[in-house]
Formats: structure tokens, C-alpha cells, sequence
């Protein structure tokens, strides 16, 4: 088995725009913070030497690559989901009614993938229904005419197609 690493960046652009947005107001919270200190008066004031500027310099850099790796693996609870979701609707559009979101532990919209299952049961009930009724109609075009119970069994079927269009 191959041992693969996990993608930090699913939706490139979803996530880097949430990421460039939680370091620029890092960024200006950690500066405000710094002027007030610097300018505040007593003993509580900041003395901005080279070595304090330096030391302030390292720390914003090591906060600003943290909130960066944090901010990407935080988006990423969102957009693998939508990533999965998005995966899902093209295999349905391509008649893949049997296929089924499953996301990870953790991950968001685990409501809205058990919903989306459940329609997709629901669809794969009707769909069968319409698979029988079709199987029904060709029995009896095989056999010269439908049979009372297969005429029964058509009618169920299709009643119970117009009621879930209908509901």
C-alpha cells in the first residue's frame, strides 16, 4: 500500500483567499498591538531596540506561517467536503445513482452528506420501480398481452411514481 500524504489544498482558491484573509488581520492585530505597546506610557512601554525589533520581526513571521498552515487545514474540514460533494453530482449527472458521499471524521456538512444519501436511496427506489415496470411491459409484449398481475403490478408501480412526483 502506498503511503500517501494528505492534500492540505483541495480548493486552491477558496482556501488561499480564507488563508491570505486570517493573516492580513493577524497581521494588523499583532502591529495595532505593538504601536499601542510602544507608545503606551510607563514602565509597560515597549522599547523598540534592534534587538526587540528583530525578535518582534521573528515572532511575526513564525505567527504568520502558523496562522497560514492553520488556516489551510482548518478550510480544508470545508473544502473537502465540497470537493466530495462536487465529485458525487458528476457521477450522478452521469447516471451513477448508486454512488454515496462518505467524508471523513471531522469534516463539515456530515448532516447535508446523510441527507444527499437518503435522496439518493429515495432515487434509487424510484428508479427501480421504473426498471420493474419496464421489465412488466416487455414480459407482456414477449408473451402476447399482459396478464391480470402483471397489469396489477404496473398499475402499483406507476401509482407509486405519481405519488412521490406529486409529494
Amino acid at each position: 500500500m502506498q503511503n500517501r500524504r494528505k492534500k492540505i489544498v483541495i480548493n486552491p482558491k477558496f482556501q488561499q483567499q480564507y488563508a491570505i484573509i486570517s493573516v492580513v488581520l493577524t497581521v494588523f492585530l499583532t502591529n495595532i498591538l505593538i504601536i499601542f505597546m510602544s507608545l503606551g506610557p510607563g514602565e509597560q512601554s515597549l522599547e523598540l531596540t534592534p534587538a526587540t525589533a528583530w525578535s518582534i520581526g521573528i515572532f511575526e513571521l513564525v505567527l504568520l506561517v502558523g496562522v497560514w498552515y492553520g488556516t489551510l487545514k482548518a478550510s480544508h474540514k470545508v473544502a473537502g467536503p465540497v470537493y466530495k460533494f462536487a465529485q458525487h453530482i458528476k457521477a450522478l449527472g452521469a447516471g451513477d445513482i448508486w454512488t454515496r458521499v462518505s467524508l471523513r471524521q471531522g469534516d463539515m456538512f456530515q448532516e447535508e452528506a446523510d441527507l444527499i444519501n437518503t435522496s439518493l436511496d429515495q432515487l434509487q427506489e424510484k428508479v427501480q420501480t421504473v426498471l420493474d415496470a419496464a421489465k412488466v411491459i416487455e414480459l407482456s409484449k414477449n408473451d402476447g398481452g399482459p396478464t391480470a398481475d402483471q397489469i396489477d403490478e404496473l398499475m402499483v408501480a406507476t401509482a407509486a411514481l405519481r405519488t412521490s412526483r406529486e409529494g
